[in-house]
């Protein structure tokens, strides 16, 4: 059965306010929540790197080169009760992105997802130039453009704007967490990070906040409201040493009061505490992590981190140059105020050695790369000034040759 505050939280994402009732409904949800990729014998395809990310609307794969796109099927398990066509297990052509639609068990709601293969490797370069706005129309999403036989839209770059959505509060796509911006380095566009309030939702669940981020990954929004750090699902394949991060930044804390949350979860005032933004990528082992993927409570501490590059991001009115080294094998100290330490898991302290690079690995892809931007350091645990900004551009992963 599900609890009456599920169901209130819901009610609240649908836009409808009722009344919970007693007996078991139909199931309202259609999302495809695993996918499998198989060749055209059914089998797994051996091809694919590292883990498939599934957004609100998209399922994202990686593979390598040698790939026969034309002939693949999938595996995928949905929401209960659920249906989708055309049917996933036929063999099909993804050179090119395929589509299908979801339809709820009540018949009621239905979501169309676009699956994406993707043979390119990550990127190192970073411009912003690129973005959408997503099925809805409520806001913008953030891609790359690689060039192949055909121009290919690499959806790499997630935000939590989809979780902000939840709120009500942005009425349009410009007054959303996450957007782009003109007046970048040299004329071009940039990406604006600014930290919200989320209204009377967010003083309901206590989550009084939404701080501006764009990471490498996916946003998993069923987890938003009840496992937020989970929500965020950090790092792609990525098969290269990384040396070097560096881009240009602009930062301006918020003047509203910092907020932060006590060991009970109520919102308080931090007198004299001023708000921060964060830059930092992270190379780290992805086998046998929940999902593959690092997420908001461990992207910084957990022991499969392999090497680590952050930024001291400072006051700035105008785009500066930022560049750091990642850092193997000696650990960056994580030093956590307060009023996150009383939210945290006191053993999770991150002291551990960054385990070893190991280049075949890196040949195997079996590190991933998560490269975050936020305009709140503390945004993961809802702590943060309403109005603080970064703004962020011309973004490089600098490797080994």
């Amino acid at each position: 059965k599900r609890s009456m505050k599920k169901c209130f939280l819901y009610l609240l994402m649908v836009g409808g306010l009722g009344a919970c009732i007693q007996s078991e409904p139909l199931n309202a949800e259609a999302d495809i929540t695993a996918c499998k990729i198989l060749n055209a014998k059914g089998l797994p395809e051996t091809n694919i790197k590292g883990n498939i990310i599934i957004n609100n609307a998209q399922v994202l794969a990686q593979a390598n080169p040698s790939i026969d796109l034309t002939k693949l099927a999938l595996e995928v398990t949905l929401t209960e009760g659920a249906n989708i066509s055309p049917e996933p297990a036929r063999v099909m052509d993804y050179s090119h992105p395929q589509k299908f639609t979801v339809t709820s068990e009540d018949g009621n709601w239905h979501k169309e997802y676009s699956v994406i293969i993707d043979t390119f490797d990550l990127p190192l370069r970073y411009d912003f130039e690129h973005y959408e706005l997503n099925e809805t129309g409520k806001y913008q999403v953030f891609f790359e453009e690689t060039q192949g036989t055909a121009l290919f839209k690499q959806y790499i770059w997630a935000s939590g704007n989809s979780g902000f959505a939840l709120t009500g509060v942005g009425r349009n796509p410009q007054e959303y967490p996450t957007v782009s911006i003109e007046n970048g380095i040299d004329g071009s566009r940039a990406i604006k990070l600014e930290t919200k309030s989320t209204g009377q939702f967010g003083e309901t669940v206590k989550m009084p906040i939404a701080a501006g981020n764009l990471f490498l990954g996916s946003f998993d929004v069923n987890n938003a409201v009840q496992k937020p750090l989970k929500a965020t699902r950090f790092g792609l394949p990525f098969g290269k040493k990384p040396l070097q991060l560096k881009g240009y930044y602009k930062y301006t804390p918020g003047t509203q009061p910092f907020k932060a949350k006590d060991k009970n979860g109520n919102t308080v005032t931090i007198p004299g505490q001023e708000d921060e933004g964060d830059i930092y990528a992270v190379l780290y082992e992805a086998a046998e992590l929940d999902g593959q993927a690092l997420d908001g409570n461990n992207v910084l501490t957990s022991k499969n981190i392999v090497a680590l590059a952050r930024v001291e991001v400072e006051k700035k009115d105008e785009f500066t140059a930022f560049h750091v080294d990642f850092h193997y094998e000696s650990r960056i100290p994580i030093d956590w105020p307060k009023f996150i330490q009383d939210q945290r898991d006191p053993s999770d302290d991150g002291t551990d050695e960054y385990l070893p690079f190991k280049e075949e690995k890196m040949k195997n892809y079996e590190y991933n790369l998560a490269v975050v931007f936020t305009s709140s350091k503390y945004g993961a645990y809802f702590a943060g000034s309403v109005g603080s900004t970064l703004c962020i551009d011309k973004v490089e992963i600098v490797c080994e040759k």
